[in-house]
């Protein structure tokens, strides 16, 4: 995964600072269901990234007092 703003592959660390600026910007989140744990509930942003569009998918969930990431990839599926 590149970093649209350095073209570089994400850290760790920004990668989470991405994922906080995407949520103090409202971006669009949608509520999912996990299939583990069971009827949990998971949270997705599908970012377009700069310059071509490729979709990222970020799936995080909420745990008590944190927020576990689940998933940060390219999307499978180019659905915007």
């Amino acid at each position: 995964m590149l970093d649209p703003d350095t073209g570089r592959p994400f850290t760790d660390g920004r990668a989470w600072e991405f994922i906080a600026c995407l949520m103090e910007d409202l971006h669009e989140v949608e509520a999912v269901r996990l299939r583990h744990p069971r009827g949990g509930t998971g949270y997705v942003m599908k970012v377009a990234l700069k310059p071509d569009q490729r979709l990222l998918y970020v799936k995080v969930e909420l745990g008590s007092g944190v927020i576990f990431g689940r998933s940060f990839h390219y999307s499978r599926h180019d659905s915007r």
